[in-house]
C-alpha cells in the first residue's frame, strides 16, 4: 500500500532548466568564456551543478579548461550559484498538474516528501513563490530516501518501510537507488534527465509528468483491488479517465437513465465498461483508431463478458460509418480534433441527448499555458481552449464546464420555443 510520495525537485516538482543555463552562460561570460546553446547545457545537466558546470567549461574550451584548477573552479562556481540565485524565478515553472496533484494526495491522506538539492533559502522561495510549500510534509536536502522516510516516520509517529513509499525522479540513477532500496518507482521521462536511460531504468511506471499519476493513486492504496485492466493502462501508459471524471459520468448516466452511449477513443475499454456495468440494458458503442489498443480493448470485452453490450469498431471517428442515436456521446480522443468530432456526431444525438466532453484542462495547462514549454503541447492546448471558445460560443448547444477530473464538459442542445 503506498501512502509515502518521495518527489525529486528539478525535473518532476519544477522545470528549472532555462534559468541554470542562463546562469551557467552569465558564468561563463564573465570568466570571459565562450556562451554555449540551451540545448548543449540542458544535456550537462544533473544533480550535481558543479559537475554540470565543469563538462560546460570544457565544452566551451573545446577541452581545454584545466579541471586541476580547482580554486578557479570553485571561484566560477560561486559565481555561478550568484547568478542563478537572482535568476532563479525568472524562466522557472512548475511542471503541468502539479498543484493538483499535490493538492489530491492531501486529500487522501498521503504523506509527501520533497528532495531538493538546492540551499533551503532558495527551496523555500521557489516553493512560497508557486503556493505550494504547505503541500509538502518534509522537505528534504539531500537524495537520501531511507532518511526521508525516517522524518515521515518521526513527524507522523508513523511505522511507513520502504514498501509504502514510491519514488518520483527524472534521474535514471535515483531510480536505480530506489528500486534497489526497496521503493516502488516513477521515471519522468518529461523532465531534464536522459529520456532512453529513464525508459531502461527498470522503474515500475514511466509518464511525462509527474501528474498523471493521479489517475493511479488508488491503485497504488489498495493494490488487492487493482483491476488488471487499470494495472495495464498504468504500465502501458495508456490514457484512461481520472476516477473522479469517470464517477462523475457514472453518476449522470444512473440519474438520468441514460440506455444508449457512443464513445469516441475506445482505448483498452475501460471507461466503455465502467458505463457498462453500470446496467443490464445499457449498450455502449466505441470506436477506436490505434490497432494495438482496439486488439486489447476487444479481449478485455470479451474476458469480461460484454461482448453482448459494447460494440467496438476499428477505425477513424471522423470517417468511420456510425449510425444510431444516442443519449450521451462522450469525447475523449484526439483532443485536437474534437470540434470535427462534435460537428460530425451531434446529428447522432437523441432529442434529450447530452454531449461530455473530456480532459478540457488538460493538468491545468489550458488555464495556465506557462506550465508548458513544449512546442507541440503549446499547440495542443491552444486548440482545446479554440474547442473551449467554441462550446462557449454554440448558438444551438448549452455547455456546462465541470472541475471533475481532468476537466468535463457537458453540452446539451438548445430547445427551440
Amino acid at each position: 500500500m503506498t501512502e509515502v510520495y518521495i518527489f525529486d525537485f528539478d525535473g518532476v516538482i519544477i522545470n528549472s532548466s532555462a534559468d541554470i543555463t542562463d546562469s551557467i552562460n552569465a558564468a561563463l561570460k564573465h570568466f570571459t568564456y565562450w556562451t554555449l546553446p540551451d540545448n548543449e547545457i540542458i544535456q550537462f545537466i544533473d544533480d550535481n551543478l558543479k559537475e554540470t558546470l565543469i563538462k560546460c567549461l570544457l565544452r566551451s574550451t573545446k577541452n581545454h579548461y584545466n579541471t586541476e584548477n580547482t580554486e578557479k573552479t570553485q571561484l566560477i562556481y560561486e559565481h555561478f550559484l550568484k547568478e542563478y540565485s537572482a535568476r532563479a524565478l525568472n524562466r522557472t515553472n512548475l511542471y503541468a498538474g502539479i498543484k493538483e496533484l499535490l493538492k489530491v494526495l492531501k486529500a487522501k491522506n498521503k504523506k509527501t516528501v520533497l528532495l531538493s538539492l538546492k540551499t533551503p533559502e532558495l527551496t523555500a522561495k521557489i516553493l512560497e513563490h508557486f503556493e505550494i510549500k504547505d503541500r509538502f510534509d518534509i522537505i528534504g536536502y539531500s537524495k537520501d530516501f531511507k532518511a526521508a522516510l525516517n522524518l515521515i516516520n518521526t513527524k507522523f509517529s508513523s511505522s511507513y518501510s520502504e514498501e509504502n513509499g514510491i519514488v518520483l525522479s527524472d534521474s535514471p540513477a535515483d531510480i536505480q537507488k530506489a528500486k534497489n532500496e526497496g521503493y516502488k518507482t516513477v521515471a519522468i521521462r518529461g523532465g531534464m534527465g536522459n529520456r532512453k536511460l529513464l525508459v531502461n531504468s527498470g522503474a515500475d511506471l514511466c509518464f511525462s509528468v509527474a501528474s498523471e499519476i493521479e489517475k493511479f493513486i488508488n491503485i497504488l492504496s489498495d493494490p488487492e483491488q487493482t483491476s488488471d485492466l487499470k494495472n495495464f493502462a498504468m504500465k502501458n501508459e495508456v490514457p484512461i479517465m481520472q476516477d473522479e471524471g469517470s464517477d462523475f459520468i457514472c453518476s449522470y448516466i444512473k440519474e438520468n437513465n441514460v440506455k444508449n452511449i457512443l464513445e469516441i477513443g475506445s482505448a483498452i475499454g475501460y471507461s466503455s465498461m465502467k458505463f457498462a456495468k453500470l446496467a443490464s440494458d445499457i449498450h455502449v458503442t466505441t470506436i477506436e483508431i490505434d490497432e494495438e489498443r482496439y486488439r486489447t480493448a476487444v479481449k478485455n470485452f470479451e474476458e469480461n463478458n460484454l461482448t453482448d453490450r459494447i460494440t467496438i469498431f476499428h477505425g477513424d471517428a471522423l470517417t468511420y460509418p456510425i449510425e444510431g442515436k444516442f443519449d450521451l456521446i462522450f469525447i475523449d480522443a484526439a483532443k485536437a480534433q474534437y470540434i470535427k468530432f462534435f460537428e460530425r456526431f451531434k446529428e447522432n444525438l437523441s432529442e434529450q441527448g447530452v454531449i461530455f466532453s473530456d480532459n478540457l484542462s488538460f493538468h491545468g495547462m489550458v488555464e495556465d499555458l506557462s506550465l508548458t514549454h513544449n512546442y507541440s503541447t503549446i499547440k495542443l492546448v491552444k486548440k482545446i481552449r479554440k474547442y473551449i471558445d467554441f462550446l462557449k460560443n454554440n448558438t444551438e448547444f448549452k455547455t456546462e464546464f465541470f472541475k471533475f477530473g481532468d476537466g468535463i464538459s457537458i453540452s446539451r442542445r438548445i430547445k427551440e420555443n
